[in-house]
């Protein structure tokens, strides 16, 4: 979609509409251009509010006020109306990606598709291999009730966004989110938006608590009506009943902090690495006297709310400082209007597709009515030349025989005509054969289409058993040498530095450790074609004819060792029961080919054979040891050794996706014997 001059972000919540206009300035920078805050008479929420009126009553107010025909606009839909679901794909070709996602949003939907508008984000880290995917919908008919009030009001919206995603647009704009992890609060009327955000992820929840639930504190406290209830609130900060009112509204704060500390808590036991360092508030709600402070004191996280954009974001001459005021409000309009500039992290849009096409077409009618009378025009020309042209063909015919059509000259033929050098029998020959030939053409693309969609189909398989890779994982892990027993008995840090102490665990050089650093699983359509290692070539002998088509994983272990023979000792103790472990019966896969592979030795001593063909598995070049220099001394976590002398060695394995056809004895030796 081309990007547009300006668009208008509108937000309608429970209290008011809000609303703001940007311009892309370039350089990654907008401009300000104005802004509404439009508040509704009466809380939507509000027992007797008559929603449907006072939303109509905004709109009209605010298209009295602002002419918005040139301008395109990005509605926003509460998030509580929305589903989000995040889950990690399968390494997979990028082209391959969308057809994944379908399959995994038809599982993660609980939902008919056919009641859902839906879309995703793919979510990608530089230096991770790790692909993940953000899947959100929305049912049908309640997008279809909210997107009435706009209808009615003659509003043709060219995007919608969920409120969490379109405040985590505009955080990320705004250079909220810094390298560490981020919680991003939006306090609503009735709900709380809670984005736990990195600036290459996100995670949301919609906390069912929000601005109406201390007024209803109020209203249960003092017997007053919702009205007069949200009056006291406003103003609590200058009444003689200032104690009084927010002892009444404390359970409120707390039920907050506990929602708060239950969504970070699960987020931080779902992602380890995860380090929350600050949260940063937006809505009405901070107005609140207290409410930053008494969430900062509990949670232990530094709290912020905003009072003012960063450089990125310049203020038209027609702004005013009312903005800056109303600043926290305007969280989720101005991430809309960002969006629309195709500036923001997050591009999903649920407009459905037949109110897109509506708007399109619109915006094309003009050019349409033109190339309507155009074709009028060119259709009477035909019939008019049709007598005269009828002779001339029949002389022709000898003509047409000699005409050759080449692959390359169909597409020119039909696009610009044929050449005007031959006669009419001969042109309606060209155009004839040229339309043969491309009928040629796409039979044989449609087959190359066929090949493709059955390794998507494949690839589908693969995500209906996630299963697999978790046992794939699983194989990998069982098949470790195990444990010294003064490691495996010790309960703590303290006890395995006394057993190192007072000898009852080897010296570092004699201890069968192999300890895993990382795992990497890329899916090949054919392993057969698939070159580990550049220096293997002369020494590998593939079993299998390389043009012979085997899909699998390509998985690569990059593991270390203490062991003073260490490529021997991880060939012997690791590798073995690795193939061992992975030939068993019913895994659903099997390990074909097995490599030992590694840098340049640095440090001194014998080293193993270079191929050890009765092992198993193939061994390559030696691993690399961590170098002498002091200054890159490395310590073990937990026995707090020098690491130095340790060997890291890459261990690539063929993962076959279907059962081991044999068994381990009349198997052969895989990759080099």
């Amino acid at each position: 979609m081309a990007t547009a001059q300006t668009v208008w972000g509108i937000d309608v919540g429970r209290c008011a509409l809000k609303a703001i206009k940007l311009r892309a300035v370039g350089d990654g920078k907008v401009e300000v251009l104005a802004h509404d805050y439009i508040e509704h008479e009466k809380i939507l929420s509000e027992p007797d509010a008559n929603r449907q009126e006072l939303i109509a009553h905004a709109l009209e107010k605010f298209l009295s006020r602002n002419d918005i025909t040139k301008d395109q606009v990005y509605l926003s839909v509460p998030g509580q109306h929305t589903l989000a679901r995040f889950t990690k794909l399968p390494p997979v070709a990028p082209k391959r990606i969308p057809d994944i996602v379908r399959y995994e949003a038809d599982q993660q939907i609980p939902f008919d598709m056919d009641e859902v508008i839906w879309d995703y984000q793919i979510f990608e880290q530089e230096d991770l291999p790790d692909v993940e995917v953000g899947i959100f919908a929305m049912k049908r008919e309640l997008l279809r009730e909210h997107l009435l009030h706009f209808e009615q009001a003659s509003i043709e919206p060219s995007g919608v966004q969920s409120c969490p995603l379109a405040v985590y647009n505009g955080a990320h704009f705004d250079g909220v989110l810094g390298s560490e992890t981020t919680v991003i609060l939006d306090i609503g009327a009735v709900n709380i938006d809670l984005v736990i955000a990195t600036p290459g992820s996100l995670w949301t929840r919609t906390i069912p608590i929000g601005g109406n639930s201390f007024t209803e504190a109020l209203v249960k406290s003092f017997k007053l009506s919702f009205s007069k209830a949200e009056s006291l609130k406003r103003t609590a900060e200058s009444s003689k009943y200032r104690r009084q009112i927010f002892q009444a509204m404390r359970p409120i704060f707390a039920d907050i902090v506990q929602e708060l500390q239950r969504s970070i808590g699960f987020y931080s036991s779902t992602h380890r690495d995860a380090h929350i360092d600050s949260v940063t508030g937006y809505g009405n709600a901070f107005k609140l006297p207290g409410l930053q402070k008494y969430l900062q004191q509990n949670l232990g996280i530094t709290v912020t709310v905003p009072s003012s954009h960063s450089d990125a974001v310049t203020m038209g001459s027609a702004v005013g400082g009312a903005l800056e005021e109303e600043f926290p409000a305007f969280a989720v309009a101005f991430g809309l209007a960002v969006q629309g500039l195709d500036l923001s992290k997050v591009s999903s849009n649920l407009l459905p597709t037949t109110i897109a096409k509506q708007a399109v077409w619109r915006r094309k009618r003009p050019a349409f009515a033109a190339s309507a009378a155009c074709l009028v025009l060119a259709g009477a020309l035909i019939w008019f030349r049709q007598t005269t042209d009828m002779s001339a063909l029949a002389a022709g015919v000898g003509e047409a025989d000699r005409i050759t059509i080449s692959e390359a000259e169909a597409p020119r033929i039909l696009d610009n005509g044929p050449s005007p050098s031959l006669s009419a029998w001969g042109q309606a020959a060209s155009v004839q054969k040229a339309g043969q030939e491309l009928k040629r053409t796409l039979g044989k693309l449609t087959g190359q289409g066929q090949a493709e969609r059955e390794e998507t189909q494949k690839l589908i398989d693969i995500q209906q058993g996630k299963g697999l890779v978790l046992r794939i994982l699983q194989t990998v892990h069982d098949s470790l040498p195990p444990e010294e027993e003064a490691l495996s008995k010790a309960k703590n840090q303290q006890e395995v530095l006394e057993a190192i102490k007072d000898g009852r665990l080897p010296p570092r050089s004699k201890r069968r450790e192999v300890t895993l650093q990382a795992i990497n699983m890329q899916y090949e359509p054919n392993l057969n074609a698939f070159q580990v290692e550049p220096s293997l070539i002369e020494v590998e002998e593939r079993i299998n004819d390389a043009k012979a088509e085997l899909p699998g994983f390509s998985l690569k272990i990059v593991c270390r060792t203490p062991h003073e023979f260490g490529t021997q000792f991880v060939g012997d103790n690791y590798l073995t029961q690795l193939r061992k472990n992975g030939r068993e019966p019913g895994l659903g896969f099997y390990f074909d080919r097995v490599w030992l592979i590694g840098g340049t030795q640095l440090s001194s001593g014998g080293l193993p054979p270079a191929i050890l063909p009765s092992a198993g598995y193939m061994l390559g070049a030696a691993g690399t040891r961590r170098g002498t220099s002091n200054d890159e001394m490395a310590l073990d976590p937990l026995t707090l050794e020098p690491m130095n002398n340790d060997l890291e060695l890459t261990v690539w394995v063929d993962v076959i996706l279907e059962d081991y056809p044999g068994s381990e004895e009349d198997a052969g030796t895989v990759g080099g014997e």
